[in-house]
């Protein structure tokens, strides 16, 4: 059964990095303003507003950046600030030991997923979520509410209601 990192409380530090595409620090003034109001101290990645073509710099600096977040044990939280096309460059050189003995939640999507399943696989649960690029996206109220629960370790709860679907198939004629 994977492993729970510990919840977040009022004044812990979380990281903004970009292990994928690139991104600016405009498009991120919105989610350093919502995780501040939340009570975080945000750190930002030596990857925010890096640029090597589509990447957030060339592939040893976001290794680098993310290898410093995973091992700085004062660092609570990683966001990954957008996915894209990056991460699966840089997974294998990453070194989890450090992070093994100081856990902290990783959150993420799309090209992201390659770092969550490398987390699960390692028995450490992470969180496939909403990320920074995201934070102020019209009707994605529910979905940073669900980060913010899930980051704070309180309940979250999910309806979806049943729906009765028949599925028509056309066989060819024999």
């Amino acid at each position: 059964m994977p492993t729970a990192p510990p919840v977040l409380r009022s004044g812990d530090r979380v990281a903004i990095v970009c292990p994928a595409r690139k991104v600016t620090h405009q498009e991120l003034e919105a989610s350093i303003a919502i995780l501040t109001a939340w009570g975080l101290e945000v750190v930002l990645g030596a990857t925010v507003t890096a640029q090597h073509h589509q990447f957030a710099g060339p592939d040893e600096l976001r290794r680098q950046d993310i290898q410093q977040q995973l091992d700085d044990p004062s660092i609570r939280a990683i966001l990954c600030a957008r996915g894209g096309y990056g991460t699966t460059r840089i997974i294998d050189q990453l070194e989890f030991s450090r992070f093994a003995d100081n856990p902290k939640w990783i959150a993420g999507f799309s090209d992201i997923t390659t770092l969550n399943c490398h987390l699960l696989a390692l028995g450490h649960e992470s969180i496939h979520g909403v990320m920074p690029l995201l934070f102020n996206q019209e009707g994605g109220e529910e979905a940073l509410e669900s980060l913010r629960r899930a980051l704070f370790g309180e309940p979250i709860s999910y309806f979806a209601p049943s729906t009765h679907l028949t599925a028509w198939v056309a066989l060819p004629a024999s």
